[in-house]
């Protein structure tokens, strides 16, 4: 997920190693708020509740994705400050699995906001497919895509030495048209396609729940609409190194601008590409603040609580629109 500097002086040197002790903070910070919120999560979700529609099956895939991603989180915390000693086989099949899980995150983020859109615009029509029968036949699916999306990523990983250490962060491509074809992929398919899904559907969910009348503030919208937001915080400067990277490759090897794209990109790649891992953590806090207590957020009446609010919420949603669209048909007959 990070690139290491290959830094050429003591100023760069020691920029590179403020850059590694605040990407290891911020990643052990994720580890130890991230593991235990997934799990109370996922065990919340499977074994206190009895029905789950389809808002808190992609919520259970969600987390189980956040959670594989962060128990890798000790093994990259050690490389960045020590090296990669594990070898290149394990540096492939570790950043593969990352990327199917990140794929994944991103993927029933999405889903999620599409699931509000269907449930408050088309509520009639989204009953038979949202329940979970329906649900559980689209979840492999998504898997399926995250595992292929994932896959360059194990033909251009490898381990070299840098600075003297052998980092499993390096990816070398056989051409500037892979590097190119990755990266497009990459921040197409893992930022801007489902950034505009999840724009296109709030824009609209936004819009309708304006025009109903019922007073009660819709708790999971917010939760979900809070989701998005801290997926764009996240995501956002990862993907801005990869055009960084980018636009390296279409300016002269041997200009400064060259240089300086490549060291801006180098540097950044830390601190956003463990932003990038924290997206896996912050998710169980909105949970607890939807809750109205951090403290308490994480206790499972609580979260079985909110979890059941969402579920009731779809519910709610269905018969108001139901109610306001009986309401015109009558009107309309007058």
């Amino acid at each position: 997920m990070m690139e290491l500097s290959n830094s050429t002086g003591e100023a760069d040197l020691s920029l590179n190693t403020g850059v590694q002790v605040a990407a290891s903070i911020i990643l052990g910070a994720t580890c130890l708020i991230g593991i235990p919120g997934n799990s109370i999560v996922i065990w919340v979700i499977l074994s206190k509740m009895k029905r789950r529609p389809s808002t808190i099956l992609l919520i259970l895939n969600l987390a189980i994705a956040d959670l594989v991603v962060l128990i890798t989180l000790p093994l990259w915390i050690y490389s960045i400050n020590n090296g990669w000693v594990f070898g290149e086989i394990s540096c492939k099949v570790l950043t593969y699995l990352i990327y199917c899980n990140l794929y994944g995150s991103v993927f029933f983020i999405t889903l999620m906001s599409v699931d509000r859109f269907m449930a408050v615009i088309y509520p009639f029509a989204s009953q038979r497919w949202r329940k979970e029968k329906s649900v559980c036949k689209v979840v492999p699916v998504v898997w399926a895509l995250a595992f292929l999306f994932a896959v360059p990523v194990i033909l251009v990983k490898k381990v070299q030495t840098i600075d003297g250490q052998p980092t499993c962060s390096v990816r070398e491509y056989d051409s500037d048209a892979q590097q190119i074809t990755c990266l497009t992929v990459e921040t197409f398919i893992g930022f801007v396609i489902p950034l505009t899904v999840l724009a296109i559907c709030y824009a609209h969910v936004a819009r309708r729940v304006s025009q109903m009348t019922f007073k009660s503030k819709n708790r999971s919208e917010m939760l979900i609409a809070s989701i998005v937001i801290a997926f764009v915080i996240c995501w956002l400067p990862y993907h801005v190194c990869n055009v960084i990277e980018f636009a390296s490759l279409m300016v002269d090897p041997r200009s400064d601008a060259f240089s300086v794209l490549e060291h801006i990109s180098e540097v950044g790649s830390y601190v956003s590409g463990a932003l990038a891992f924290f997206s896996s953590a912050i998710n169980p806090l909105l949970y607890a603040f939807a809750a109205k207590s951090l403290r308490n957020g994480f206790r499972s009446p609580v979260m079985v609580k909110v979890f059941e609010q969402m579920a009731q919420s779809t519910k709610d949603e269905y018969t108001m629109e139901r109610f306001n669209t009986t309401k015109v048909e009558s009107i309309q007959d007058l």
